[in-house]
């Protein structure tokens, strides 16, 4: 447990539980709702392909995946905090005011920006895997048989197709602690992402080494509980 000293004349036991914090603090909250929101809206959109639901679903999705992170988050401080004043330009708190609310409100740009890009990924991994399910055998079968169509969708086509997507969300358990570099210094966040790219650039080699081992420990634990789940599925 003594992960060693780093050059600011820290522990970086003490240095990587503040970042992590705040790092879940702008990670966890962006994870789930790209789930809740990407999950249903590529399900749909292969359930009535080539509607303009569809049509819509797919542009949105490719907007978000194209998006530069760094010109997005820009534009929405512009628009949002510089013109219409109605969100702060970067930070996580308003200094003097510990306040769950005003921290929620730092949390708003930054989780959007994060959402946008992993919705449009996890989207198109839903529906593509949603559309190679639909047309197999055993969903003919269970139309024949007089299914309704929500059981079939819901049941049987939905925890199939969940299997591939699966693995790309598990997989996703590290950037939970790794953090998002490019996001974390539009908004002046201090997350993991930052800390480890500050101890690269510094030679800090304690804080970085840490940072990687995390991430290595959560790759197996990613991968671990995709196993788990592909068996509750």
């Amino acid at each position: 447990g003594n992960l060693g000293w780093s050059l600011r004349q820290e522990k970086v036991s003490s240095l990587i539980a503040e970042r992590i914090v705040n790092t879940l603090r702008l990670m966890f909250p962006a994870l789930l709702f790209s789930i809740l929101i990407a999950l249903p809206l590529g399900m749909a959109a292969a359930v009535k392909q080539y509607s303009a639901l569809d049509h819509g679903v797919n542009l949105c999705a490719f907007l978000g995946i194209s998006l530069p992170v760094h010109w997005f988050g820009l534009m929405l401080i512009h628009i949002f905090a510089v013109w219409l004043g109605w969100f702060p330009v970067s930070g996580m708190q308003t200094p003097g005011i510990d306040s769950f609310t005003d921290k929620i409100w730092y949390t708003v740009l930054p989780v959007t920006v994060l959402s946008i890009a992993y919705v449009g990924r996890w989207l198109r991994y839903m529906r593509a895997s949603m559309l190679e399910v639909i047309k197999q055998d055993y969903i003919r079968t269970a139309r024949a048989k007089g299914v309704s169509e929500a059981r079939v969708v819901f049941v049987h086509a939905l925890r199939n197709a969940l299997i591939p997507v699966v693995t790309i969300l598990a997989l996703s358990v590290p950037t939970l602690f790794g953090g998002a570099l490019i996001t974390e210094t539009v908004f002046a966040w201090p997350g993991m992402g930052s800390l480890i790219y500050e101890a690269i650039i510094t030679s800090d080699y304690y804080v970085a080494i840490v940072g990687f081992l995390i991430s290595a420990t959560l790759v197996m634990a990613g991968n671990l509980l995709a196993d788990m789940l592909y068996a509750a599925i």
